[in-house]
């Protein structure tokens, strides 16, 4: 009974892990980002792309918040976008992903023959990939100096908290290396 109980406690924990944020990042080796202390939102609105599942202010507020909280945390200050050292823009997509595995597990025990096993076939799915960029930008030309993806398996959820925890945990792995050393 325990060795199924345990059993269960690392399949959940593995599929946890399944569902974590993947972060790549990218930026100008040639910027000295010490010089860094600034920041502002390039866009004051979220520019509109026509996908009622993106442009949604829940999430416009959430994903601002986690990145002022996350800058600021940083020692950054956020000020007008006429003064400011950089400038910060997002933007989110969901793209169409196919996935093929099998996972198995079994444990038996051994009295009178009676076995049991914990068994998990995923065979091959199809799921969207939710990916959030953070660019940061030169406030002189707008170009691009760094970028942060943070790429998950997405999923709805009704849970505003649950919906709020899961931005703030993108954007902190997506800015745990900004800037850069």
């Amino acid at each position: 009974m325990i060795r199924n109980m345990l059993l269960g406690v690392l399949f959940a924990l593995f599929m946890a892990g399944c569902s974590s944020v993947s972060v790549t990042r990218d930026y100008d080796t040639t910027m000295d980002f010490s010089t860094l202390k600034t920041f502002a939102w390039q866009y004051a609105d979220q520019p509109q792309t026509g996908n009622p599942r993106i442009d949604n202010d829940l999430i416009d507020n959430r994903v601002r918040a986690a990145v002022n909280a996350e800058l600021s945390r940083k020692g950054f200050e956020q000020v007008e976008k006429e003064s400011a050292d950089f400038l910060v823009a997002y933007y989110i997509d969901y793209k169409q992903r196919i996935s093929g595995n099998t996972i198995s597990f079994g444990v038996g025990t051994g009295s009178y023959g009676r076995h049991s096993a914990v068994g998990y076939d995923t065979g091959i799915t199809d799921y969207e990939e939710g990916h959030l960029t953070i660019d940061i930008l030169n406030p002189a030309d707008e170009k691009n100096f760094w970028r942060g993806v943070g790429r998950r398996r997405a999923y709805e959820t009704s849970d505003p908290e649950k919906a709020t925890e899961l931005v703030n945990t993108a954007v902190a792995r997506i800015l745990k290396k900004f800037p850069p050393k």
